[in-house]
């Protein structure tokens, strides 16, 4: 996952030649059905689903048709997680979803599944539901193979796991990907008409179908210092390497490419720095550093670019959120700066100071930021005699409402100073390190004032001037000072 996928490519979708009418802003879908279904020219291929029992399954599935065009929206929209719905005893049918209580933790496909069949596998057995349906992506086409799809190549259908009191078993809905489309064949065994039936289904503008939702939550414990620590599975640096070399960059077609051959390069670079767990090796260009972390027995890998400063404050950590997908080797980390001001910061040196940093709740960080977009600040244009009157010198930054989990923060900060840099010796990576007050305290010029680098490309303006007013989104990191 990177921090945005500003890379994600809304794809069209179409059922051979008629379009699903789908936007971003509404995702209500209306599907309309040639009748030209791939099922009259693979009719001799049905799947298990029999021809004297593909009317019966008919009959059974159709209550379930909102469901089947939802979850087809859901694809078009590059929403890929499962749902479910059920019956009720009364007949009412209820989407069933799980959701993430923040982007950092999540469950796998597989667990997701398992835990819904559990449970409408126990809520059949006390009787308080009729049936129920799981909906997800397969490796199905045209056989009885309805694994879960897992990586490129693998996406070919939609399957439909499906049980009532007599009967079970799995529906598979072919889709092909053609061009920006998505092209849907109809759900196998069942005839033109059955699919038009379904496909032709309109959903509620105005309808929640997912009325019943569980919250995925990741584990928290607390150590023996009061540090709370939050298992995080979710974690990703992608957007660090954006914040150096680019999003437009990074968005060629070549940009993926581009980022394994540079962390293949820092890995064959010396080890600077190590401890009985892992091995750092570095490139620096100026004060932007490249770092590369591996376990001592080269089990993990993982690298990312951070911003070197001197610049450095007393911090109390609260909570440290661990990576365990990156088998703990990286965290962000909650805290109070100067015992006054909110902090979210990726440690970037946590594989080398874990023990450190569980062990101690105050210490003193090191602190920069890469930032991801920035603008000139026109906030003291919106002032009117009513007010409120915000000062050519006003400063604030907050947490982003999406990306706080990873220490992204929205801020309008006053630029002090900065200088220009080049990356990798190369003038299409350069770019400025800034220096930017984000707290104006009148007693205490540098309460909270830190360097951050921005890539040229990911400014939407050319000239940078002493005291100009900033604002953006920066991802903040810190380290603990050597």
């Amino acid at each position: 996952m990177g921090i945005f996928d500003f890379l994600k490519k809304n794809k069209k979708a179409e059922i051979i030649d008629n379009k699903i009418l789908e936007t971003e802003e509404n995702p209500v879908s209306t599907i309309k059905h040639s009748g030209k279904s791939l099922n009259e020219i693979y009719a001799e291929k049905l799947n298990n689903v029999s021809i004297e029992n593909s009317d019966k399954i008919f009959d059974f599935i159709k209550i379930y048709s909102e469901y089947i065009v939802r979850f087809m929206g859901m694809q078009i929209q590059n929403n890929y997680s499962p749902i479910a719905a059920y019956e009720k005893t009364d007949g009412q049918i209820i989407g069933y979803l799980y959701i993430a209580k923040d982007m950092s933790y999540n469950r796998s496909i597989e667990e997701v599944i398992s835990d819904m069949e559990i449970e409408f596998e126990k809520r059949l057995s006390e009787k308080t539901i009729k049936s129920y349906t799981i909906y997800y992506h397969s490796r199905f086409k045209d056989n009885n193979d309805h694994e879960i799809a897992k990586k490129n190549g693998d996406f070919n259908a939609i399957s439909i796991k499906y049980k009532t009191s007599d009967l079970s078993g799995f529906l598979g809905l072919r889709y092909s990907f053609e061009d920006d489309h998505i092209v849907f064949q109809g759900i196998s065994g069942f005839s033109p008409e059955q699919n038009n039936f379904i496909l032709n289904t309109q959903l509620k503008e105005d309808k929640d179908y997912f009325q019943e939702r569980v919250t995925i939550e990741s584990p928290i414990t607390e150590n023996e210092i009061g540090l709370k620590i939050k298992k995080v599975n979710n974690g990703n640096v992608g957007d660090m390497w954006a914040g150096i070399f680019g999003f437009d960059r990074l968005s060629e077609e070549d940009g993926k490419n581009f980022l394994i051959h540079n962390a293949a390069y820092v890995f064959i670079q010396e080890t600077v720095k190590s401890n009985d767990e892992v091995l750092i090796s570095e490139i620096n260009f100026d004060n932007i550093i490249f770092r590369g972390v591996k376990t001592t027995n080269d089990e993990t890998r993982t690298t990312y670019p951070l911003l070197k400063t001197d610049i450095f404050i007393d911090v109390e950590n609260k909570q440290i959120n661990e990576w365990e997908n990156i088998n703990n080797l990286e965290a962000v980390i909650t805290g109070n700066g100067r015992d006054t001001f909110g902090l979210t910061y990726f440690a970037t040196d946590y594989a080398l100071n874990k023990e450190k940093y569980k062990t101690n709740k105050k210490l003193n960080i090191e602190l920069s930021g890469l930032i991801y977009h920035l603008e000139i600040s026109i906030i003291s244009e919106s002032n009117t005699p009513d007010g409120p009157n915000f000062s050519e010198n006003f400063t604030m930054y907050m947490p982003n409402k999406e990306l706080s989990e990873f220490g992204c923060f929205d801020f309008i900060g006053v630029l002090e100073d900065f200088r220009e840099i080049e990356v990798m010796d190369n003038r299409k990576y350069e770019g400025f390190i800034l220096k930017v007050r984000l707290i104006t305290n009148e007693d205490y010029p540098d309460f909270f004032t830190i360097e951050m680098f921005v890539n040229k490309q990911n400014m939407n303006f050319e000239n940078l001037t002493i005291g100009m007013q900033l604002t953006g989104l920066f991802q903040l990191q810190g380290q603990i000072k050597e």
